[in-house]
């Protein structure tokens, strides 16, 4: 065939398309992030930009550490160059929220989720982005590990805001009226003088107590049978994670049955080799090939960090020399920086009583509230 008439049609359909159908159409291949949608506001040349794009790279290399649940509330500023940044552990089985409430709503924020990787000099990988005009991400852990989220506002705006970064379970507790603290012997603990060990969490509770559907799916299997006893085996779709009951005094579903999350399948008992412990559900999760996989992160109870206390102010003065400034909003975490009396601070934002602030040399940490005072905006 001709190359020139394979080719003439399509360059008639660009020109009748027009840039702006064309870029439509591309999206819907690369599936551009809310940052490269906003990025396309400015000339490629434009200096502001380019000083935004690089705090956002500065920030994945930061070091901040936070435990969850978390809270911080602050201003925005400086023109969005200053990049909240945070280093958290999630589990396999947790689901991390991360949101971000501000005023006026309509200011952009952008939210990033990475992984890190086990070499620290090596970049971070980025798995999610929040949406367009979004002011939540939320994401689905499937691998141990330390993650980085990125929290920046779009350009030239200075609002505040109050953000909230907390996890929840995959799945539903098992156990009726049950949580966490009815969970007393772990993933991976000693059993039959070490020839083996617990691939579940055994939770504990009264004879008879109704035993729950985590999630909807159907029964593989319902029967008495070795150690485990009388057991469940509930499948979670046609290719997912098969969920086992075991111990169970009486089961209430049968083979095939499909099942609601929140149905009983049975109730807790001591029966197989639990003969003579109190009772209590041997609750496990096994995931194709790779096998059993630790249940607790998928169903440990979580909460909902409440909003930390508004400031309004954004830079603070040292009271006293010898304040430190630490990695994360804890004593225990290692000291970055030591403060001089006098010293001024950028403040990011408040989290309990402590500060998140940056200081000399752009160095990012936390430091009590107590040992600053505010100064007044100008």
């Amino acid at each position: 065939m001709n190359t020139y008439k394979l080719f003439t049609p399509i360059i008639f359909l660009l020109v009748v398309l027009g840039c702006n159908q064309i870029q439509k159409v591309t999206d819907v291949v690369t599936n551009p992030t809310a940052r490269e949608y906003y990025e396309r506001n400015f000339d490629k040349g434009d200096s502001s930009l380019a000083h935004w794009k690089k705090a956002f790279t500065k920030a994945q290399r930061d070091s901040i550490i936070v435990t969850l649940p978390y809270s911080e509330s602050g201003i925005f500023s400086s023109g969005g160059l200053q990049v909240l940044s945070y280093d958290v552990q999630l589990q396999e089985g947790e689901n991390v929220f991360v949101t971000v409430d501000k005023q006026p709503d309509s200011v952009q924020v952008f939210i990033e989720l990475f992984k890190k990787q086990d070499d620290s000099l090596a970049p971070v990988s980025l798995l999610k982005s929040s949406e367009p005009n979004s002011k939540e991400l939320s994401y689905k852990v499937e691998r141990y590990g330390v993650y980085k989220i990125t929290v920046q506002p779009e350009l030239n705006r200075s609002v505040p805001f109050q953000l909230k970064i907390y996890t929840k379970p995959t799945y539903a507790f098992p156990v009726s009226g049950a949580g966490n603290k009815n969970v007393q012997s772990l993933w991976a603990a000693s059993r039959d003088g070490g020839k083996r060990s617990h691939e579940g969490v055994d939770i504990f509770a009264p004879k008879g107590t109704p035993l729950l559907a985590v999630t909807d799916g159907r029964i593989a299997s319902a029967q008495e049978k070795g150690r485990g006893g009388k057991q469940v085996w509930l499948r979670d779709g046609l290719f997912g994670k098969t969920i086992y009951y075991a111990h169970l005094d009486s089961i209430s579903v049968s083979a095939g049955q499909r099942v609601r999350i929140g149905d009983t399948v049975g109730f807790v008992g001591n029966t197989g080799n639990a003969k003579t412990t109190d009772p209590h559900l041997h609750f496990g999760i096994y995931k194709g090939a790779s096998g059993p996989v630790n249940p607790y992160p998928y169903i440990k109870k979580t909460e909902i960090p409440e909003t930390a206390p508004r400031i309004d102010w954004t830079y603070a003065n040292v009271l006293k020399n010898g304040t430190t400034l630490h990695q994360g909003p804890s004593a225990a975490l290692r000291e970055i920086v030591t403060l001089s009396k006098n010293d001024t601070v950028s403040v990011l934002g408040l989290h309990g009583a402590w500060l998140h602030v940056v200081a000399r040399d752009s160095v990012k940490g936390f430091v009590q509230r107590a040992h600053f005072a505010a100064l007044p905006s100008n």
